[in-house]
């Protein structure tokens, strides 16, 4: 599979796995965190059923401006991402989409960051009930408020008990490495 099929394929299953949601945008510039250092990274999505895919999908200039993260590189992953600190080095990344706004976890470590895109059909409806989230027909959970977000986040990570698949990871390189493989 060409590297560009790859692209694809990690988009839709980002898209796919996208089960908490908002109509609008719940961090806000104000509650925006800088996790990622702006920098050269590669990006390489994972294989659902774990591991690495080949090799990198992308690479290219990470910049951090207006509380968001962009890059002047074509098919960049995640354009828009905000990054809002759940606990320690955990955070909720919020990123713009067709049909609204969709949230993931991001664990942030030394010179890379890792994402998991949470599936909210994995929660018990107890847990689900605690956290005030309804389980739509389609496997969405529609969030309404900041707060919501950050219990539903916290509470999910609890219920996996740290069993959380990574979905892809972002590593710090130099543009001169990258340009010699």
């Amino acid at each position: 599979m060409t590297g560009l099929r790859y692209a694809f394929a990690a988009a839709f299953a980002f898209l796919a796995a996208a089960c908490f949601y908002s109509e609008e945008e719940l961090i806000g510039f104000w509650g925006a965190d800088r996790a990622l250092e702006p920098g050269f990274y590669t990006h390489t999505p994972f294989h659902p059923e774990g591991g690495e895919w080949g090799r990198p999908t992308w690479a290219g200039e990470i910049a951090y401006e207006n509380r968001r993260y962009s890059s002047q590189v074509a098919n960049f992953p995640h354009p828009g991402a905000r990054l809002h600190r759940l606990d320690g080095d955990i955070y909720i990344v919020q990123w713009e989409r067709q049909d609204g706004v969709g949230y993931a976890i991001a664990f942030d470590y030394p010179g890379m960051l890792t994402y998991h895109m949470p599936d909210c059909s994995a929660l018990r409806e107890t847990v689900r009930d605690e956290a005030g989230v309804v389980l739509g027909p389609e496997g969405y959970c529609r969030i309404d408020s900041l707060s919501q977000l950050e219990d539903v986040m916290r509470l999910y990570l609890r219920e996996l008990d740290g069993d959380v698949r990574l979905d892809g990871i972002y590593r710090r390189a130099s543009a001169e490495s990258w340009e010699d493989s």
